[in-house]
């Protein structure tokens, strides 16, 4: 098992995405992940202006000289941090969609669950009216969230959290349905303005699709959410 250690993303030594503040935490010439900032789209839309995760792997590819392509295989909403996957070939991209990949999140969430340890298993479907906002329903999709408490504080709880299905915003929700949202969560939890609710994508595994090998990467919680927990306690 190749296994790269929880690193920092202010302060690792990892080579910095050309423009921008997002880093590379690992590459091979059939892959790369990059830990991404707050605030910034993996994908492009028709209203940016160039400044998605996917516009700043172009750059890097040609500042690099790189001739692959770029295929995103794991994607994350535009103000949660963290690991994400690209393929450099489709090939690659096609046989890390046939896996499992086990992916696991820290958050802080409003109030402290009653279980230190516990499963969510409730049905997501879009909330009607919005296209958006998404909400526990029967009517929705299967989804199923593991969680473990790491630390409590005065009015807050740091968690991990393990994905058993990949449902839009299944975090999110989840939380706001056991009656503990995101910290700073102004779409699930109170509304109001905010920077970015406190979710942050910290650890990828999966078997390399061409060496077969276990790839094992992990991120540290970012510094704004270090804040939130610093500024409670």
């Amino acid at each position: 098992m190749v296994r790269l250690g929880l690193l920092n993303a202010e302060t690792n030594d990892s080579v910095e995405l050309l423009e921008n503040p997002a880093l590379l935490f690992y590459e091979d010439e059939h892959l790369l992940i990059i830990d991404k900032p707050a605030g910034v789209l993996v994908h492009p839309t028709v209203k940016e202006d160039g400044s998605t995760i996917y516009n700043y792997v172009e750059r890097y590819y040609k500042a690099k000289n790189i001739a692959s392509t770029i295929h995103p295989v794991s994607r994350l909403d535009r103000n949660t941090s963290g690991l994400i996957i690209f393929a450099k070939t489709p090939e690659v991209q096609h046989l890390l969609s046939k896996q499992k990949i086990t992916k696991e999140y820290l958050a802080i969430v409003q109030g402290t669950p009653n279980k230190n340890h516990d499963f969510i298993n409730a049905p997501i479907a879009r909330k009607p009216g919005s296209i958006v906002e998404r909400c526990v329903d029967s009517s929705g999709k299967e989804a199923l969230t593991e969680y473990e408490i790491l630390s409590t504080f005065p009015t807050c709880t740091l968690v991990k959290v393990k994905l058993h299905t990949g449902r839009t915003h299944q975090i999110r929700v989840h939380f706001a349905y056991l009656g503990h949202p995101l910290y700073d969560d102004n779409l699930y939890g109170t509304p109001g303005p905010q920077s970015r609710h406190a979710l942050h994508a910290y650890k990828l595994k999966f078997i390399h699709p061409i060496t077969n090998k276990e790839l094992e990467i992990t991120s540290a919680l970012p510094r704004d959410l270090q804040k939130i927990i610093l500024d409670v306690n």
